[in-house]
């Protein structure tokens, strides 16, 4: 009978305890999230599957549009969790309207989502864009329903939610306010709302209200500022955006939840985008081996101002990229080996070139170190050998030293590879994040003008500049995860002429890879010190950036005669006035380091 009783009252104990513990995961955050976000994705399942197709049917025009936003609204609300823990699906469902190529497996990957639907939805209704339209939509439901399949199966972490939240912040400063995703509905403004109410929702569940407040702040404004062209980004960014991030860290630290890697570019730890130690060089390398360290890239600056690399001894890697340029020569095309000839194209800047995926103006290396194995082994170019400067490095004794510091050696001798990882280790130390742009998003309200913080918000929005030169590095490396580099078809002239130009005979891309997409496409470079490398262009066609402005003010090529299939950039004209060029460039020159 004791024993009983025993038996009992030990398992009333460890039903308590079970129940104790089903009842705290139940009344986790991360969970009550979890179940939240469930909810919200039947409700977008329910609005495209149903509100949207069937207003697709009927064929108003004018209710399509209004579905089609309401959808994306719906999205847009669940974006920092779908981007988060669905990121594969979620290009699926909202990436850029550009094919994928898949290179060598020759095999290529028509876009899908809302971004294609959205140029369907606003050109004229035909019943040809009509079925088109609602196959996608047949299509982003399959995708949807994945997602919900799926996220059963997620075990779902505060660390997780705080670093999805954080990032989304992030993707709304560089993304969401500059119409990159929505480019003719312009819808950016009322969409960065819709996200800031699906964060407030998870917020609320921590019950901290500062970080809500700063929420409601933020959504208050954006409700007071509604259109488009007129949006002063760089207020929202600095006095609402950044108090979100401040007061989203301070709750973190409060609750004792933990960073977490989720992959991005950024430190586990960065608050604002444009802080020193924001990105961490090390995530845009390959593997562990090549990280960056201070003897290394010692080394590395050593050997990229000495003419030992080109087998003439008549030419070293700054002979082309100079300090005083920011690593650039100043000249539309580099003198070549040969008297009399020059390089394919101009020389582009090596400040902040480590952070991206992809090197050389048509993105055939793969890394710095490749880079540098190219262009040392390019007859016109340094005209070397990696092998014969090895043996010529091995006999100086000025390096013995500093090989065996770099790379902790027992000998002083170098190799190939550590000639190219030594320079390309130096390379990555050029990243200051200096500029006054980078001061004034820190704090500092004195280091810009009125002319440049005009030039800011025209840059991210009016003139769409920021849909392809993604803060905070302003090149074509999308942030917050930054995993891929982009390339574009600008349709950029032979010589600067304004009307009937004649296309530039380089074909970028496509000489590599014969695939139409690729036909003239170029990497989309960075802008930081851009007032320093002139003149610009893969070819140096345009001396002043009051050209370049007025080239993509026309709509490209499209604009001064140029016939592409293939041009990415959009052909609408920007209608750019003088005195917004000017503010434009007032605001590109802050970006010198």
């Amino acid at each position: 009978m004791r024993f009983n009783r025993i038996a009992i009252i030990i398992s009333l104990i460890v039903f308590s305890t079970l129940l104790a513990v089903f009842c705290t995961s139940k009344n986790n955050p991360a969970d009550r999230i979890k179940t939240s976000f469930s909810g919200s994705l039947k409700d977008l399942q329910n609005s495209v599957k149903l509100s949207f197709y069937t207003t697709v049917e009927k064929g108003d025009h004018e209710e399509i549009k209004k579905a089609f936003l309401k959808a994306r609204s719906k999205y847009k609300s669940i974006e920092y969790y779908i981007e988060y823990f669905f990121p594969t699906t979620a290009v699926m469902l909202n990436g850029a309207p550009i094919d994928e190529i898949e290179l060598g497996e020759n095999l290529i990957e028509n876009p899908t989502g809302f971004q294609v639907m959205e140029a369907l939805v606003y050109e004229t209704p035909t019943k040809g864009n009509k079925a088109k339209l609602l196959n996608e939509i047949k299509k982003m439901n399959l995708n949807l329903e994945r997602i919900s399949r799926f996220n059963e199966q997620y075990q779902i972490t505060d660390a997780q939610i705080f670093d999805a939240i954080r990032l989304e912040i992030f993707r709304i400063t560089s993304l969401g306010i500059t119409g990159f995703d929505v480019p003719i509905a312009l819808s950016s403004i009322t969409e960065a709302d819709a996200a800031l109410q699906g964060i407030g929702n998870a917020v609320y569940l921590y019950h901290d209200q500062k970080t809500a407040g700063s929420i409601t702040a933020a959504r208050d404004y954006l409700e007071k500022n509604t259109d488009f062209n007129s949006f002063d980004r760089l207020t929202f960014t600095t006095n609402y955006l950044q108090r979100i991030s401040d007061n989203l860290d301070r709750l973190r630290k409060q609750e004792n939840i933990p960073t977490v890697s989720s992959g991005s570019g950024f430190n586990d730890s960065t608050v604002n985008m444009f802080q020193r130690n924001a990105l961490l060089t090390n995530r845009f390398v390959g593997n562990s081996t090549l990280y960056l360290t201070k003897e290394k890239a010692m080394l590395g600056k050593l050997l990229f101002s000495d003419v030992i690399l080109s087998d003439k001894a008549n030419r070293s890697c700054q002979s082309c990229h100079q300090n005083d340029l920011a690593f650039t020569d100043g000249i539309a095309k580099p003198n070549a080996q040969t008297k009399g000839k020059t390089l394919e194209r101009n020389t582009p800047t090596l400040t902040y070139a480590s952070l991206q995926r992809g090197f050389f103006y048509d993105l055939k290396a793969g890394s710095l170190e490749d880079q540098a194995l190219d262009v040392i082994h390019q007859s016109e170019e340094m005209g070397g050998s990696l092998d014969k400067a090895s043996l010529r490095i091995n006999r100086s004794k000025r390096y013995q030293q500093l090989i065996r510091k770099a790379f902790g050696d027992t000998t002083t001798k170098i190799n190939p590879w550590k000639i190219q990882h030594a320079l390309a280790s130096y390379i990555r130390t050029l990243n200051s994040f200096s500029s006054r742009l980078d001061r004034y998003m820190r704090g500092e309200k004195n280091q810009l003008d009125n002319t440049e913080k005009a030039g800011y918000n025209l840059f991210m929005g009016k003139a769409k500049c920021g849909s392809c030169h993604f803060a905070p590095l302003f090149n074509g490396t999308q942030s917050p995860m930054f995993s891929k580099s982009e390339a574009e078809v600008l349709g950029v002239p032979a010589k600067a002429d304004t009307s009937m130009a004649k296309i530039d005979g380089d074909l970028g891309r496509y000489a590599l890879y014969q695939y139409r997409q690729y036909k003239h496409s170029f990497k989309t470079p960075t802008l930081r010190n851009i007032s320093k490398t002139a003149p610009y262009m893969h070819n140096g066609v345009y001396k002043t950036l009051e050209e370049v402005l007025d080239f993509y003010s026309r709509g490209g090529g499209a604009g001064i005669g140029i016939k592409l299939e293939n041009q990415t950039l959009s052909s609408e004209k920007l209608n750019l006035n003088k005195k917004e060029i000017n503010s434009i460039i007032a605001f590109l020159k802050t970006l010198e380091d």
